[in-house]
């Protein structure tokens, strides 16, 4: 007579031995986590998916972070300027200079009186590191902080670290008074 026999079913009478055959598949691939006992469950704090939605947050808050400020930077600043009053007509020779105070107390500007050209104003901060700039008397502005030359007559850099022009400031005359105006950034 044949039995019928149910692989499931364990026969009776035989003990239970764990090996490579009877050993559940998931089992034995993790016998070596027995050997390096590492906490698994804090693997799954941070996955791929969380840390590229934080990198395109971070991205992303950078970038309005960045036009925002680039927005406030192109703003007019401070208030209407009201024309200063720097000098008098023919109160500077040819080839002399004067430092004023301009739009207020805490910023100069130098006004020049270029032979042949007449009446130029600057602003005396230097474009590099903000040393302040000195006429030297022969069409060229120093900046003694980094041996920084700038052109009198345009402001342009004509040697050393600057890159940029100094900026330019408008003039104004009215009844025997030069005035400045405002401050032209080049």
């Amino acid at each position: 007579m044949v039995q019928d026999v149910n692989p499931k079913e364990e026969p009776q009478g035989t003990p239970h031995l764990i090996n490579e055959v009877t050993m559940p598949r998931e089992r034995k691939d993790e016998e070596w986590r027995a050997e390096f006992p590492y906490p698994w469950d804090e693997d799954e704090v941070v996955t791929r998916r969380d840390t590229l939605r934080f990198l395109v947050a971070g991205s992303g808050a950078l970038f309005l972070a960045t036009g925002a400020l680039a927005i406030l930077g192109a703003l007019p600043k401070g208030k209407n300027v009201t024309a200063v009053p720097i000098a008098k007509v023919g109160e500077l020779a040819e080839n002399e200079s004067k430092v004023f105070n301009f739009p207020d107390q805490y910023t100069q500007g130098i006004l020049i009186n270029l032979p042949g050209h007449g009446l130029v104003a600057y602003s005396d901060v230097c474009t590099h590191l903000s040393c302040a700039v000195l006429y030297q008397g022969n069409g060229k502005m120093f900046c003694p902080c980094h041996d920084g030359l700038f052109d009198a007559r345009t402001g342009n850099v004509l040697a050393g670290p600057p890159t940029r022009p100094l900026p330019l400031i408008q003039l104004a005359q009215q009844d025997g008074v030069i005035y400045a105006v405002k401050e032209i950034e080049r």
